[in-house]
């Protein structure tokens, strides 16, 4: 009779097809050829060229390109002027625990003359005062009296600095 057509040789007859299809395309040499230099560059080249030592790290890559975007474009600060003051770490000027910011920073720990105090601004919030020292960064860490609103104090290490420190209206330079 004739060829009976099961799956079975239906299968045996489409892969042999494409064995046939793929032996003839290899023994064409553009073909061959173009399979090497897709293997090539594939396999090789990354070796080769530099970019193969540049690996990219998905976790830090939108902190990078953030870090990128900082140095290239610098943020203006905000300028207001203000009163600012100075404080210590006595219990009569804070709470119980002198040392212990409102943000948990230990500030005899690390005994810096760089933070200040303020109700307005988040904590980890960058300050600097130009007519003090042009260069020096305070971070806001603390907290003051709820009736002061609009006004910095910054830390000093000794109750004396703080007094002479007194108070001063400055402009203040805020980096968000």
């Amino acid at each position: 009779m004739g060829l009976e057509t099961t799956p079975q040789t239906m299968l045996m007859t489409t892969s042999s097809f494409k064995i046939y299809l793929l032996t003839k395309l290899v023994k064409n040499k553009k073909f061959s050829v173009l399979i090497f230099a897709i293997l090539l560059a594939i396999f090789c080249l990354p070796r080769i060229s530099s970019f193969a030592y540049f690996q990219l790290d998905p976790d830090n890559f939108i902190d990078q390109i953030q870090q990128f975007i900082k140095i290239n474009n610098p943020e203006k600060p905000q300028i207001i002027r203000l009163y600012v003051t100075a404080y210590s770490s006595t219990i009569k000027e804070t709470d119980n625990t002198p040392c212990i910011a409102a943000s948990g920073y230990n500030l005899c720990e690390h005994d810096l003359e760089n933070v200040v105090a303020c109700n307005f601004l988040p904590f980890g919030t960058k300050v600097k005062f130009p007519e003090l020292n042009r260069d020096k960064v305070y971070t806001v860490v603390d907290r003051m009296h709820e009736r002061y609103n609009s006004r910095l104090d910054i830390w000093k290490k000794n109750r004396d600095d703080a007094k002479s420190f007194g108070k001063k209206y400055l402009t203040v330079e805020i980096y968000r």
